[in-house]
């Protein structure tokens, strides 16, 4: 499925989509369901998400068709990288030349199909209308993809069809196959229910050709025809009745009231629904803003993370600030430990300028801590705010003021006062999630600062903090590499010879990751999963074989049982555990020397059967010494640069997995044997 996941790459989104949903990962106040009723306005970036839940590297053995349950799984971290990456291909990809004439078209089709398939299973009783929504919204993934691949051709034949009959006919003749089975394929690679997949290969086919189908399929073929452009047609009108024995009246009412939500929906995206040229390049722009700010983020969590002393972090603030939004002057108020005041610093004075008691109504400032909500001063009854004010404000360029709270999981923690001008207050009014965003960071970075610094508490959970911190440091640059990678990758193009050892990088990063994650967060029970073993093991060795191996002209054999037996681990201990098994055997050969991989199901350890996983090399041999301590923390004998912790985290992770480790060592070569469980519903052999 990890192909899966990047055949979703090239489909095109609407900028002003991508805006909203950069914006609503932005807002801490909005959940979830929020962020995936957005997410379910367009078809790009729906099929993006819910392709890479269905991967590999994110599937725990049950399959997402629901886009709330997959943003769920992947988490707003994983959500906002997906989305970043989209909008930088659209910016900076082939769609940056491409003729856009026919993209608001794909996706008001798209909006209204979905909306009356999921309006069609409401009436009619089908018991999960989100699936009709999902398989309405993906029925022209097929032209996207086409027009995507292959504009120069596909592009006049969208202009030249009459109809999509005739549409269908010249895909045949030039493809071979039509859009709405290129669909279907896609789909299915992305692991999608096959009567989703059904209902998207068979919208366009009569209703008599499908008035036995299952429901879903009827469902969209209708959704469809009713959601056609112009009049309603007498084919639609024949396939409501055929199909849900509706009549005339019914079926223009339902019509009328989806399109009309559609045409409002258009409008809050201030998207021009009727109109064929190409989308606004305001929406552009604003898309292209929104990852400069990202990446300013990116950049703060990081110097903020380098910078120790309060003066050198209000001076990188105010240096964000100012490349950000141009802002000059700014305070920084912070809440005081040992008593109910905010104080403020001026320049590198010492001693606090302003010291404010935390009393509701003494300050503009105090106010926006203690209501939490950010508060901007335009100005107006200057003479009417209390001294301290009015000298804040002559402090920050005697201007408006935007005032951002900072608060903390314990409480509040001061307060970011932006002086301003008119410009600049309503470019932060329309960034406010940026601003928030930002705020959040600065309150992180503060309140980390002073975990580090409660000498109180014992030194097992200052450990515990401190790592919970370099996890989240390490995360940053991690995303940033991502960013770059992505768009390294695009402008490099799909074909380049450089993009499989790319990919391999970003599924590294990718691991990476999760690896911190596991430090960061407390050991859970996970759920057990039907792991196809073959696959895994398939996709290490292809990695390995491409690169240390090739490298070094090790040869890499793979011999695999006959049967795939599922088995109920975690895909990231496998390969961990098979990385670092290839990793320590191809270190230990010289150039030339050879690899095994070798699976076996099933095998008998006392009475109990497993499935054996084995690496051989044809080395030197393990010294004695290291296999008196073979699975302890040792001095590695690689050399600088090796921590001797491989074989140890091997058998941690064994031992989690439930599994058991052999090892036979001798001048021949090195063999590790991993027996693991086998998983119910694995053949008996």
């Amino acid at each position: 499925m990890a192909q899966a996941s990047r055949a979703s790459d090239f489909l095109p989104s609407l900028p002003q989509l991508l805006v909203r949903i950069l914006d609503t990962v932005q807002d801490d106040q909005a959940d979830l369901h929020t962020l995936s009723a957005i997410i379910l306005q367009d078809t790009g970036a729906t099929a993006r998400i819910i392709a890479v839940a269905n991967s590999s590297f994110y599937y725990r053995g049950k399959r997402f068709d629901a886009l709330d349950r997959a943003v769920l799984n992947l988490g707003t971290d994983v959500v906002r990288t997906l989305v970043m990456t989209l909008a930088m291909k659209q910016l900076f990809g082939q769609f940056n030349t491409q003729d856009r004439r026919f993209l608001k078209r794909v996706w008001r089709t798209a909006l209204v199909t979905a909306n009356l398939s999921q309006v069609l299973a409401v009436l009619t009783g089908y018991p999960r209308p989100e699936e009709a929504y999902l398989s309405g919204l993906f029925v022209d993934i097929g032209r996207l993809a086409r027009l995507s691949d292959d504009e120069s051709r596909y592009g006049p034949m969208l202009e030249q069809a009459a109809d999509d009959q005739a549409l269908l006919r010249a895909e045949r003749a030039v493809y071979g196959t039509d859009h709405c089975h290129l669909a279907a394929s896609l789909m299915e690679e992305w692991g999608l229910s096959p009567f989703i997949v059904d209902a998207v290969r068979y919208h366009l086919e009569p209703a008599l050709a499908v008035q036995d189908a299952h429901h879903l399929v009827k469902l969209v073929n209708l959704g469809y025809a009713m959601g056609r452009p112009g009049p309603v047609g007498d084919d639609a009108l024949a396939a409501a009745d055929t199909l849900f024995g509706f009549n005339e009246g019914l079926t223009e009412e339902l019509r009328g009231r989806v399109r009309e939500d559609v045409a409002r929906m258009a409008r809050s995206l201030q998207v021009d629904i009727d109109a064929d040229g190409e989308w606004d390049q305001n929406a552009r722009l604003a898309l292209s803003q929104r990852l400069e700010d990202l990446n300013r983020l990116s950049q703060l969590q990081g110097e903020l993370a380098q910078t120790g002393d309060l003066l050198r972090r209000r001076l990188t603030v105010q240096r964000v600030l100012f490349l950000t939004f141009g802002v000059e002057r700014s305070l920084l108020f912070l809440a005081d430990d040992d008593a109910p005041f905010l104080r403020a610093w001026v320049d590198e004075d010492p001693d606090p300028a302003f010291i404010l008691p935390l009393e509701a109504g003494r300050s503009l400032v105090v106010d926006a801590v203690l209501e939490d909500r950010a508060v901007q001063f335009t100005g107006e009854g200057f003479d009417a705010l209390p001294v301290a004010d009015r000298q804040i404000v002559a402090i920050c360029g005697a201007g408006p003021l935007w005032i951002q709270p900072l608060r903390g999981e314990s409480g509040p923690l001061g307060a970011l006062v932006l002086g301003v001008d008119a410009p600049q207050l309503a470019q932060m009014q329309e960034r406010s999630a940026f601003v928030g965003a930002m705020g959040r960071e600065i309150a992180r970075a503060l309140s980390a600062e002073a975990a580090v610094t409660q000498t109180q508490a014992p030194d097992q959970e200052r450990l515990e903090r401190r790592i919970r911190e370099m996890v989240h440091e390490a995360g940053n640059p991690l995303s940033i590499i991502q960013n770059y990678l992505a768009m390294l990758r695009i402008k490099l193009g799909d074909e380049h010879e450089a993009q499989l050892e790319l990919g391999v990088i970003r599924e590294e990063i990718e691991r990476v990751g999760r690896i911190l994650l596991r430090m960061r967060e407390a050991p859970q029970t996970e759920e057990e999963t039907s792991l196809s073993l073959h696959r895994e093991v398939r996709q290490i060795t292809d990695i390995f074989a491409a690169s240390v191996c090739s490298a070094r002209n090790i040869t890499l054999e793979v011999d695999l049982a006959e049967h795939d037996p599922p088995l109920a681990q975690s895909p990231d201990h496998l390969r961990q555990i098979l990385t670092n098994l290839l990793k320590n055997a191809a270190e230990a050969l010289d150039e030339g020397g050879k690899l095994r991989v070798v699976t076996r199901d099933p095998v008998s350890l006392n009475g109990r059967r497993y499935t054996e996983l084995s690496v051989e090399d044809n080395g030197p041999g393990l010294p004695q010494e290291v296999m008196d301590r073979l699975f302890s923390p040792v001095t590695s004998t690689k050399g600088a640069g090796h921590s001797g912790l491989g074989l140890s985290i091997v058998k941690r992770l064994v031992d989690e997995m439930d599994a058991i480790i052999l090892c036979s060592s001798g001048s021949a070569g090195t063999r590790f044997q991993v027996l693991l469980p086998r998983g119910a519903g694995a053949p008996s052999g």
